[in-house]
């Protein structure tokens, strides 16, 4: 009888370690399912775009991604998901925002699905802004290359892009007929929505494609979540952000830019950042996650 009560208590312990095991696991399901966005830092003191969208199901979207010494940092997060890459959209031919692109498309193994790049011809580079005509020529030769062109997509303006549990709406592509400010206003704008909260990529959106938006894409605008446009500083307008009326706002910004330092002190630079930060406070917008801060996570619903 002593025997057989033992055993019952045995029995009935293990089947309790069972249990607790058992939701240990699902737990650990529950959070691997969870849609995550990455915000990466600078690796140097240069200003960089890159953001990580990972999804329930575990395929990874990056958005931009830096600059060539920033590759190594997006290159730990390739190999922790999957050690490939979904889809990468890439918002517009500058150094500090497809740079890393470059490094990773040429120099490693990474398999790149889908990549999203709206384009005008090397020509109009050349003609528009010669000065970074150089390494917009060498992203042109990689998504023309045979290694990957077959995986490059030209998107449509209001394409709708079906990724596991988000929807990535194109709402802005390449505006060849703005000259001013040339290569910041080819910005590819993204709308990516969980069905319960949206994030707006703006990439470096200038002032005249701020006005286009405005004109063609208000009703799509409003976001709980923004990117920053040109780094926090001279791009997006104040009256877009103000129909975007974000939550959260993404900073790609380093710390001299932030501050508008040039070297001698808070706003002793030319740039506007210190009047954007005046015009999210005036949004109300108390989550910022700012570039100069470090890598971060944010669990999106």
């Amino acid at each position: 009888m002593k025997n057989k009560l033992s055993r019952n208590i045995f029995i009935t312990i293990m089947l309790f370690v069972v249990f607790i095991i058992t939701i240990i696991d699902l737990s650990k399901i529950a959070s691997d399912e969870q849609t995550q966005l990455i915000g990466l830092s600078p690796q140097t003191s240069r200003q960089m775009m890159g953001y990580i969208i990972k999804t329930k199901k575990g395929k990874t979207i990056i958005i931009d991604g830096g600059t060539t010494n920033d590759a190594e940092n997006l290159m730990k997060y390739i190999n922790k998901y999957n050690k490939k890459v979904d889809y990468w959209f890439i918002t517009h031919a500058h150094d500090d925002h497809a740079g890393a692109f470059i490094e990773i498309a040429n120099n490693t193994d990474v398999k790149i699905n889908n990549i999203y790049i709206s384009l005008n011809e090397y020509e109009w580079y050349e003609k528009n802004e010669p000065d970074r005509a150089e390494f917009t020529q060498k992203l042109i030769e990689i998504i023309n290359s045979q290694k990957i062109n077959r995986n490059v997509h030209a998107p449509k303006l209001n394409e709708k892009i079906k990724i596991d549990n988000i929807e990535a709406k194109i709402l802005g592509i390449r505006n060849p007929e703005l000259i001013e400010n040339p290569g910041n206003e080819q910005s590819m704008v993204i709308k990516f929505d969980t069905g319960k909260e949206t994030l707006l990529i703006l990439g470096d959106t200038g002032e005249k494609s701020s006005q286009k938006l405005l004109e063609t894409q208000k009703e799509n605008l409003k976001s709980d979540i923004v990117q920053m446009s040109h780094h926090g500083q001279q791009g997006a307008t104040k009256e877009l952000y103000e129909v975007v009326e974000p939550r959260i706002c993404l900073w790609p910004t380093p710390q001299w830019l932030w501050d508008n330092n040039i070297g001698s002190g808070k706003d002793s630079g030319p740039w506007k950042t210190l009047e954007t930060r005046k015009w999210i406070r005036e949004l109300n917008v108390e989550e910022n996650y700012i570039a100069k801060d470090g890598d971060f996570i944010i669990n999106l619903k």
